[in-house]
């Protein structure tokens, strides 16, 4: 991988975008003072192409508030192709990933797969390495010149291997196991089926007797299903003459029933018409009678009518009626609502009256308890003046009394200072010569002076606890005043509230008394005096007069009617009167001719009896002890049915018999397949042992490792002036002796002054020239070995431990692997060294992060 183009912004210390082209030198030195980035740039590298670097997450984006994601572009040639990777890490969001070919001049084709791990797959797949492979052959990474060597060996083998392209042979090997498993199964199934054929073959002659059996059994259920179908045909045969005589006789029962019925119709037909003959000649009899009662209905009908054309005209003045007593309903319907209204707000007035009343007692109790709170609170102004006086008269004297105990002190240290001055020259107090008269003068001045300052002391100590005690109790009476003065202002705002609702209830009183009282006594009076809608009244008066003038009387009215009604009989009586005279003869003639009908049917019944009872006689004999033909059937049925199941046992057994031979030849074609499968598993399991890392991947490292040790040993030799080589061992013993095989292993050990060392006993800067030397020499030889598979060599920082010499010798073997590779990047902060390279690339940190600059 030789890179191309590289572009960075919000990435780590990089917050500003930067742009770094790698075609402008061969040889480069990254310089810059600590933290200024410079490890970033190589950081910003393995994050592009895997997604890793020194740190994960959130932690590669540059921490400035405004820099949302971290952004990486690399553009590198491999294998004779550009290809260009571009990686974003959002803030606590996916990370965003493209990879793209040239695909021209100017012209790119996405790589990009659906999913990141997809993505990141086929860039591992192009460049056959991984992050930790890739930083352990191409990048001596800060803090990592040693990741090779300190490996375990067999982490330093693996990784050995993958660096070397051997991977490849592990793929072999999964391929080869894959194909052996498949092989495997094919071989387990022939198997199988091998186990199959051997056990069907044993049951030969238990298949053969067996169908001896069922053909045995076959031919006697033939046998027997033969003899009982000649049976049940006789018995059809019975049968059907059987049927044939009872369908005769149920035929000759229903026309019998015919007859009968039909003889019962027409008796019925001539008893409704001998019926209808007596009520026409009852109606004849009495035809004068029926035609009076019919002129004198006609006669009633015409005086209805005329009647009803004057009920007409007066309804039409009864309909004029309805417009005033409509009115004057309404206006009874709107005076006896407002009653009803004025009615419930006196009910409701009288509950208030009496709620009033109430609440003025309640009222007056209030007072008495408020004139009493405001008496007890009277008292306060009098207890906090003397509240106020006492803790004056406390603070002073908690004043007074410290200044009196010290001056008892002094008085105190005088007085043992004149008693310890006896036959002292000078007095210890006032200076003057002191005398034994003089000193017990002053010692009794003294004391009787310290007694009186004691008594006052003592006296204001006893006043002061009797005011205390007193100022307890103002306090107390002056906290429960307070408590009376809070449930005075309580109980006075419900006073208030409740002399605000009597005083609305007497306003609403006197409202009413003022204006609905009057309305009510009004509406009351209106009703009873039936006075209102007196327009209405007047207007009714008029067509009360008109309706009287027509002359029209109710009652006869309804007389007329009811009489018109109870004889409207007569008319039905009329019409079958002439009904009865217009029928009377063709009723005759329909009577005598059912009669005929009737005989001629009677007569014809009495063969049908005849004829029915014959043939009923006839069927008892044929009848009698017939066998059930469907037994017979049901029975004929299932010997055929078993004579079937017995044909198709048969047939399965000589299928079962017929397929051994078959069986035969296919077990001598799965044989042969097995011995084949054999020979494949045989093979590949040959394969595995030949792929896995024990064979050809072993023989490959154990052919490499002379030709990296050798390279080793000459950059070692330049590094360390010729004190110092390595070897690297392969296989050692294990410490149990009774083995005889040995394990597989990469050691290093080192030869020097002091004799062979093991690689872990060495540390500084030997350490990191044994380091530098196998890494370095594994990238040439890589390089060598794989022509364009890594072409760029990183070395980031680790020359501090080394002295001026040790410097040089860096330097000079880096200029000689120079031809091996296309691109080398040597990271330092030494001034000694950079100025050492023909290139060099500045790396400074200003306000908006780290900057680039190639010189």
């Amino acid at each position: 991988m030789i890179p191309i183009h590289l572009s960075i912004s919000g990435f780590l210390s990089y917050r500003d975008p930067v742009e770094l082209d790698f075609t402008r030198f061969d040889l480069a030195c990254i310089s810059g003072p600590n933290g200024a980035g410079k490890s970033a740039l190589l950081d910003a590298i393995t994050f592009a192409l895997f997604g890793q670097a020194r740190n994960r997450g959130d932690a590669l984006i540059n921490n400035h508030r405004d820099v949302e994601q971290a952004r990486v572009a690399l553009t590198f040639s491999y294998e004779g192709n550009v290809y260009r990777v571009q990686r974003i890490a959002p803030r606590e969001k996916t990370t965003l990933l493209e990879f793209q070919i040239q695909s021209g001049e100017n012209k790119w084709k996405a790589l990009t797969e659906r999913t990141l791990r997809e993505t990141e797959a086929r860039i591992y797949d192009t460049l056959r390495l991984d992050y930790d492979t890739f930083i352990n052959a191409s990048f001596f990474l800060q803090g990592k010149a040693d990741q090779f060597t300190q490996q375990k060996p067999a982490d330093r083998k693996r990784i050995l291997s993958s660096v070397l392209g051997l991977e490849i042979w592990e793929e072999y090997r999964s391929r080869a196991g894959r194909r052996r498993k498949v092989v495997e199964d094919q071989m387990a199934v022939l198997q199988g089926r091998l186990q199959e054929i051997a056990n069907e073959l044993a049951q030969e002659d238990q298949r053969k007797a067996r169908l001896q059996d069922l053909q045995a059994q076959l031919k006697a259920l033939s046998e027997t299903r033969a003899g009982q179908e000649a049976v049940l045909d006789g018995l059809r045969a019975r049968t059907a003459a059987v049927q044939q005589q009872r369908t005769l006789v149920t035929t000759l029962a229903a026309q019998l029933e015919r007859t009968q019925n039909q003889l019962a119709d027409l008796r019925t037909r001539l008893e409704e018409r001998q019926t209808e003959q007596k009520t026409f000649v009852t109606l004849l009899a009495n035809a004068s009678a029926i035609e009076a009662a019919y002129a004198e209905w006609q006669k009633g009908r015409e005086e209805l009518t005329r009647l009803e054309d004057i009920s007409s005209q007066f309804h039409e003045a009864e309909r004029k009626r309805n417009a005033p007593l409509s009115r004057i309903d309404q206006e009874r319907s709107r005076l006896e609502t407002e009653f009803r209204t004025l009615t419930a707000e006196k009910a409701n007035l009288q509950s208030l009256a009496v709620s009033k009343a109430s609440l003025e007692k309640e009222y007056a109790a209030w007072e008495t308890e408020l004139a009493g709170l405001e008496k007890q609170l009277a008292k306060r102004p009098k207890l906090e003046d003397e509240l106020t006086k006492r803790r004056e008269a406390e603070t002073s004297v908690n004043t007074a009394n410290p200044i009196l105990k010290d001056e008892m002190l002094v008085l105190d240290t005088k007085i043992k200072q004149m008693e310890a001055a006896k036959g002292e020259a000078a007095c210890p107090t006032c200076g003057q010569p002191l005398t034994e008269d003089h000193r017990v003068t002053v010692i009794a001045d003294l004391t009787k002076e310290g007694k009186k300052m004691g008594d006052r002391y003592r006296a204001n100590r006893r006043a002061l606890e009797t005011s205390q005690k007193r100022i307890t109790d103002l306090e107390q009476s002056i906290k429960e005043l307070d408590q009376l003065e809070i449930e005075l202002r309580t109980k006075t705002v419900k006073a208030t509230q409740l002399r605000s609702r009597i005083d609305e209830l007497t306003d609403v009183e006197a409202a009413w008394n003022k204006q609905r009282a009057p309305l009510l006594a009004k509406v009351e009076a209106a009703l009873l005096a039936e006075t209102f809608a007196k327009e209405a009244r007047a207007e009714l008066a008029k067509v009360d007069a008109e309706l009287k003038s027509m002359g029209y009387d109710t009652a006869l009215h309804d007389a007329a009617r009811k009489r018109e009604v109870e004889a409207r009989p007569v008319e039905a009586q009329m019409r079958l009167l002439e009904q009865a005279r217009a029928a009377a003869k063709p009723l005759d003639r329909e009577v005598k001719d059912l009669e005929k009908q009737i005989a001629a049917q009677e007569k014809e019944l009495v063969g049908q009896t005849a004829a029915h009872k014959q043939a009923a006689d006839a069927l008892a004999p044929l009848a009698a002890g017939l066998p059930d033909v469907q037994t017979a059937e049901r029975s004929m049925l299932d010997t055929q049915e078993r004579e079937n199941q017995a044909r198709q046992a048969v047939g399965a057994a000589q299928q079962e018999v017929a397929v051994l031979d078959t069986l035969r030849t296919r077990r001598a074609e799965y044989e042969l397949q097995r011995e084949d499968l054999a020979g494949q598993v045989s093979q590949l399991q040959a394969l595995e042992r030949a792929f896995g890392k024990d064979g050809v991947p072993a023989m490959l490292i154990e052919q490499a490792l002379p030709q990296i040790e050798t390279k080793a040993n000459q950059i070692l030799e330049r590094l360390s002036a010729g004190s110092m080589s390595l070897r690297f061992v392969t296989q050692q013993r294990y410490r149990d002796s009774k083995r005889e095989d040995w394990r597989e292993t990469l050691d290093i050990q080192i030869s020097d002054s002091a004799g062979d060392r093991d690689y872990e006993m060495f540390s500084g800067g030997e350490a990191f020239r044994i380091n530098f030397a196998i890494r370095l020499a594994l990238s040439e030889v890589l390089a060598q070995r794989a022509g364009a598979r890594l072409q760029t060599l990183v070395i980031d920082e680790g020359f501090g431990s080394q002295d001026e010499a040790g410097l040089q010798r860096l330097v000079e073997v880096i200029s000689q692997v120079r031809r091996d590779f296309a691109k080398i990047l040597v990271i330092t902060h030494l001034d000694s060294l950079k100025e050492a390279f023909p290139n060099r690339i500045e790396v400074e940190k200003g306000p908006r992060g780290s900057m680039v600059t190639v010189v």
